[in-house]
């Protein structure tokens, strides 16, 4: 069994504790200790800095050709290429990317960094095969909410087949951009839908995407994608919530810059206010995710309040000096949590 020097440790502890108590004899104990080998973790480093160099490269090789020198679209027009075409096809090279992608996965199981890196392709294969399909059809009319649709049911899809986490999220990113576009069309082209603004639009909807984590957990095909839709979902609904505390269910820029942010302070006190009752309770409950990711945001929250209200009428230099006392009292904090998590085991 191969483990992290960290996690190694913690089974030596245990195994000594047992020996200790006489839960195992001393023969026991050293078999059971000899089955433990420690990784090598500067190894492990390198492997996640290649991974992110892969994916960065990839991401900008793909924006450096597609969108930039948009050679797709010199290639259609030079062979005479309908967009329908160039849909069948990209649509055809997406379904052997998810071929040799599930050939892969068996292949090399435990590989699942590289798996993941390699769904990449099958991303963007996707969304351009959707991009040329949607373009040819009679009535799209620019409705982009088609497009991020189809994408979202496309991506999760192949998410479940594959049992990627990394396409999961994509289809929850496409389905907030079709959240967006279809309340759009659904106004009228208005900023305003059913009486909120865009904020409070995708906070309904985060808060929708983390609700459905309680209905993720109990179907079996998706319940390795409980905790990404758990973390995604909060974090889609306190990004949007922020942006709300700022805004307010405004719809007119131009009138918002001319009245005073105190104009705003009920939702200020709002966001404030779910905040803090996240916190509670995740204390109450041991929810690390829940209480790391609010902890973040109320930091975010004190923040922007201070941008909004204080700003010109405080030293800068104190409130830079009130921010690093912050960020250490934060890090003193997870410090101490974490040796009474190590007491605990």
């Amino acid at each position: 069994m191969e483990l992290d020097k960290k996690d190694a440790a913690v089974v030596d502890k245990a195994i000594g504790a047992w020996e200790k108590d006489n839960k195992i004899s001393p023969e026991l104990a050293n078999s059971l200790r000899s089955t433990v080998t420690i990784r090598n973790s500067n190894i492990d480093a390198i492997t996640v800095y290649a991974l992110i160099s892969a994916i960065s490269c990839g991401l900008l090789a793909f924006g450096a050709l597609v969108i930039d020198e948009k050679w797709i679209e010199l290639l259609r027009k030079k062979w005479g290429f309908s967009e329908t075409i160039v849909g069948i096809g990209f649509t055809l090279l997406a379904v052997l990317f998810v071929f040799l992608a599930k050939r892969r996965k068996i292949k090399y199981p435990e590989a699942s960094a590289s798996n993941e890196t390699y769904n990449i392709t099958i991303a963007l294969t996707i969304g351009i095969a959707i991009t040329y399909w949607t373009r040819s059809f009679a009535n799209f009319e620019g409705n982009y909410a088609l497009p991020l649709l189809l994408a979202a049911v496309a991506y999760g899809g192949v998410a479940v087949l594959l049992e990627s986490k990394l396409l999961w999220l994509v289809m929850i990113a496409s389905l907030a951009g079709w959240w967006g576009a279809q309340t759009h069309l659904w106004s009228g082209g208005n900023y305003r839908f059913a009486g909120m603004n865009y904020p409070l639009r995708m906070t309904v909807f985060g808060l929708a995407i983390w609700g459905s984590y309680w209905l993720v957990k109990k179907i079996s095909s998706l319940r390795i994608f409980a905790d990404h839709t758990y973390a995604a979902g909060l974090i889609l609904f306190l990004l949007a919530a922020w942006t709300l505390s700022i805004f307010g269910n405004y719809d007119d820029y131009a009138a918002w810059n001319l009245i005073k942010q105190s104009h705003f302070w009920y939702w200020s006190l709002g966001f404030t206010l779910v905040l803090a009752g996240m916190i509670a309770y995740s204390f109450q409950t041991d929810q690390n995710t829940l209480r790391d990711v609010a902890l973040v945001f109320f930091l975010l929250n004190i923040y922007t309040r201070y941008f909004e209200y204080f700003w010109d009428r405080t030293n800068k230099g104190i409130f830079f000096a009130l921010m690093a006392l912050s960020f250490w009292l934060v890090a003193r904090k997870a410090e101490q949590w974490h040796k009474k998590e190590k007491k605990a085991v």
